[in-house]
């Protein structure tokens, strides 16, 4: 039994040896590094359970190994997961992008990590501002490009192109954007982890598309009649995938929502205003006589649909 405790204290200098030339020959990359100098106090665990083990447990060696790794294993496990809930400030990106005057469609595309989006209505006619605040793992890149016929398309996206980031540097990021009310929009927004805040009043929305993969959304319609969208056409998806929706929909505005992929969960909204069908779809009610009409399909399989009703311009 001694040997194999002398052959595990063996190979954990090994090991550490290992790890010490990687990272002086810079194969290692910084975050793995910064992990297992970290992680070496486990190594004081290896040794003592090793010990205690060695004479009372058969293979008692092997199992302090597996103790070990399982321990430091479930502490970085932890580490990462607080620090992924925590906002950090490290990385700050202003977004300033004027829209030509030509420009009749605008198409915005934002794809988002762990991040709380809003999106908003802006102050000037044909720009697009706003700001990303987060980690100095993120960077977010803005794209836009004119064709030729009179649309344009924007697009903000953050990635992470470090593999195995800093934990330090992990953490939630913000993102505000403010859209222009003076150009018809095309709104694409896709999202990883995050709280989403769509507040499209004042705005001329003719298609709007969400899928939030985890968190919850609140979506505000404007009081818009889509242009370029045959009437009683559907205008988009919005999809929250682990988590609730909750749609304020302008009194003057008749919206027809289908109700796709249910979550067993019974959707709350005003019965005296809006009638849900037999085939899952919430209507409002006098839908026909309504001159504004906005149809969406709605996805929440693990989450609570909730439709509330508010005055015209709040």
């Amino acid at each position: 039994m001694r040997r194999r405790t002398n052959f595990l204290f063996g190979l954990a200098l090994l090991a550490v040896a290992l790890v010490l030339v990687l990272r002086a020959l810079d194969l290692i990359p910084p975050g793995i590094y910064d992990l297992i100098a970290r992680a070496w106090p486990a190594l004081l665990v290896l040794g003592g359970l090793a010990i205690f083990l060695r004479e009372r447990v058969r293979f008692g060696s092997l199992l302090a190994l597996v103790v070990s790794a399982a321990l430091v294993g479930g502490v970085a496990a932890y580490a990462f997961s607080i620090r992924a809930v925590q906002e950090r400030d490290g990385y700050q990106m202003a977004i300033a992008q004027a829209i030509g005057g030509n420009i009749t469609l605008l198409r915005v595309q934002v794809d988002t990590g762990s991040t709380e989006v809003e999106l908003v209505r802006a102050l000037t006619e044909r720009q697009v501002t706003g700001q990303f605040v987060g980690s100095t793992e993120s960077q977010v890149s803005v794209d836009y490009t004119e064709a030729g016929d009179s649309t344009a398309t924007l697009i903000v996206r953050e990635t992470q192109p470090n593999p195995y980031p800093l934990l330090e540097a992990i953490g939630r990021g913000r993102l505000r954007l403010e859209l222009p009310p003076g150009v018809a929009l095309d709104v694409d927004f896709q999202g990883a982890n995050g709280q989403a805040s769509l507040n499209l009043s004042g705005l001329a929305i003719e298609r709007l598309n969400m899928d939030l993969r985890l968190g919850d959304a609140l979506v505000t319609l404007p009081a818009y009649d889509p242009q370029a969208s045959p009437e009683d056409a559907v205008l988009g998806v919005l999809a929250a995938r682990d988590g609730d929706v909750t749609l304020f929909v302008p009194d003057t505005v008749a919206a027809r929502l289908e109700l796709a992929g249910g979550s067993g969960l019974a959707p709350q909204y005003d019965a005296g205003l809006y009638n849900l069908l037999a085939n899952g779809v919430l209507e409002a009610r006098n839908y026909d006589t309504f001159s504004i009409k906005l149809r969406y399909v709605i996805e929440a399989p693990r989450g609570q649909v909730s439709l509330q009703v508010v005055e015209a311009g709040t």
